[in-house]
């Protein structure tokens, strides 16, 4: 797991998001799982576009690039480019 995927998991934490699951894979659905919601994924994108000082535009918003660790932290790495 990347830095950028340990920063997310750590903001799920902290949020509540897990609801005491310990660990997450990270090519597991965070929307499957319930771990987050459209409300959860905005505020997500808020703190990756502060914490990364990038923006993210609506449209890279999909469930290939925003439903996984994974995929989260390729899209941030391809915007900090």
């Amino acid at each position: 797991m990347n830095e950028i995927s340990k920063d997310i998991l750590q903001f799920l934490k902290s949020r509540g998001f897990l609801d005491g699951k310990n660990s997450l894979n990270e090519h597991e659905s965070l929307t499957e799982t319930g771990v987050i919601d459209s409300i959860g994924l905005l505020q997500l994108v808020d703190y990756l576009e502060s914490s990364y000082k990038i923006e993210i535009p609506m449209e890279i918003i999909t469930p290939d690039n925003f439903d996984t660790l994974a995929g989260i932290s390729q899209s941030v790495m391809n915007l900090k480019k």
